[in-house]
């Protein structure tokens, strides 16, 4: 360059000096605007920069897309789409992890509109990852620049994009990590899915990461999670679901408790025990029902306390259990359950008896129990006093009104047998007065069993005696 002869200093265009000068101001003036307090003047800088290429240019824009508004970030991330230079699709493929679902988004249009083969290969990371709709946005993206998976990953991924879950399952131990990850990232409807499809998987793998489900933090997924391991019968799973017996929430508890009952663990026997104190009727009548599959008799007496449950659904499932765990020994107590104000209560509890003892009518046992009976119908409930008119006509053939009517009829025979029993014990009393009342009593009572007396007493010294004898022993004799 050569030199001024004046002030021997180089020649320049003074022009392209102030243009160089005008641009560094420039370009500082941007810098200093992207930091202002106002999102809408942040915006204007994007704006600004916007079709530029130049590296200062691409920096400023790289800055913005990591703004603290989201708004900002997405307009930087569409300006950068507009660029050919390389290190941008690094800025874009970073903003695919950004925290808000909507600059994720920005990213996934802004790699499109790129369209270079490196776009393509962030894209194809980015399926499986994130939010379920940016996945989605992924895969649409993909689609429309002509892409198709070629690899077995590349399918797993392209199907958890699409939320076909069930085909992940079916790829069996390849498609647990894909299945894990979606529990950990995805929305509740989505994890929810993912459960519902790791029940069909065929993979043994798939039980641990149920098993994890049971820590999720919305209890439908962990009550789903329960009710997949109990599809899958895997006994490995028992010892988590009897924690889970103790989750807060009643639904989970009710699914672990049901799950248990299809492992028939002989461990569960316990816990399923204390479950029938829970607070949730719910969570009582899956312990029953679990304690009826496992058929343990050590729950025997704890089903039989939930007869008397205040709710109608506990009763009749322990009815229904006591079907299986029960034996003669209760027949009173179910009995008497056949007198429940609800009808499903009744049921189940002459489907127990039925399976217990077909003839549990005729048993003694069972006939000791027409007084309690017959007291019941004057019970409040018109429901209850219709019951024990029907077990009366089933235990007895009869009618209340007839089983009434012979129940007096015994009564006071039995009150005669009595009488005559007393008279016979006087019927030698050294007085003849005495003895003259006895026979002539004996004689109105006509009971066959006084005959061997009064035949005695025909022989009395007492002529008067004697004659009434000899009339009673008639009336016996008539009787």
């Amino acid at each position: 360059m050569g030199r001024s002869p004046i002030h021997g200093v180089p020649s320049v265009d003074k022009s392209a000096q102030l243009t160089q000068v005008d641009d560094v101001v420039w370009e500082w003036w941007l810098e200093r605007r992207l930091t202002a307090g106002s999102v809408s003047i942040r915006l204007r800088v994007v704006e600004q920069l916007t079709g530029r290429d130049d590296p200062a240019a691409l920096r400023l824009l790289s800055r913005a897309a990591k703004d603290s508004s989201s708004e900002v970030r997405c307009a930087a991330l569409l300006a950068l789409a507009q660029s050919q230079a390389e290190s941008v699709v690094a800025t874009l493929t970073s903003a695919l992890r950004d925290p808000e679902e909507q600059v994720q988004e920005a990213a996934v249009a802004a790699l499109k509109r790129l369209g270079r083969p490196e776009a393509v290969r962030a894209l194809v990371a980015a399926l499986g990852q994130g939010s379920r709709r940016v996945q989605f946005r992924a895969a649409q993206a993909l689609e429309s620049m002509g892409w198709r998976p070629s690899r077995a990953e590349d399918e797993l991924a392209w199907a958890v994009a699409h939320g076909d879950y069930e085909r992940v399952a079916a790829a069996g131990t390849a498609g647990l990590p894909w299945l894990s990850r979606r529990l950990r990232e995805g929305d509740y409807s989505e994890r929810l899915a993912v459960v519902r499809a790791l029940a069909q998987c065929p993979a043994s793998g798939a039980t641990n990461v149920l098993a994890e489900a049971l820590k999720d933090v919305d209890a439908t997924v962990r009550a789903a999670a329960a009710d997949g391991l109990a599809l899958r019968h895997a006994p490995e799973a028992a010892p988590a679901l009897i924690r889970a017996l103790k989750d807060p929430a009643p639904l989970v508890r009710a699914a672990a408790a049901s799950a248990l009952g299809q492992l028939r663990d002989p461990a569960a026997v316990e816990p399923l025990i204390t479950a029938l104190e829970d607070s949730h009727w719910e969570v009582r009548v899956a312990a029953l029902e679990a304690l009826g599959r496992v058929g343990d008799r050590r729950a025997f007496p704890s089903v039989v306390a939930r007869l008397d449950d205040k709710e109608q659904e506990v009763r009749q499932q322990a009815a229904e259990t006591l079907g299986v765990v029960g034996d003669e020994s209760i027949l009173e107590k179910l009995v008497l359950t056949l007198m429940d104000p609800h009808s499903g209560v009744r049921q189940a509890a002459a489907r127990a008896l039925h399976r217990i003892d077909p003839g549990w009518q005729r048993s003694p046992r069972v006939q000791s129990l027409l007084p309690t009976i017959q007291s019941a119908l004057q019970h409040v409930d018109p429901a209850v006093q219709l019951a024990a008119a029907g077990l009366i006509r089933q235990i007895t053939g009869l009618t209340p009104a007839e089983l009434a009517q012979r129940d007096s009829a015994a009564s006071q025979a039995q009150r005669h047998q009595a009488a005559a029993a007393v008279l016979e014990q006087l019927a030698s009393d050294p007085d003849p007065e005495v003895r003259l009342t006895v026979v002539v009593a004996l004689g109105r009572l006509g009971l066959r069993r006084s005959v061997p007396v009064l035949e005695a007493r025909c022989a009395d010294p007492n002529p008067w005696v004697a004659a009434r004898a000899h009339e009673a022993l008639q009336s016996c004799h008539a009787g």
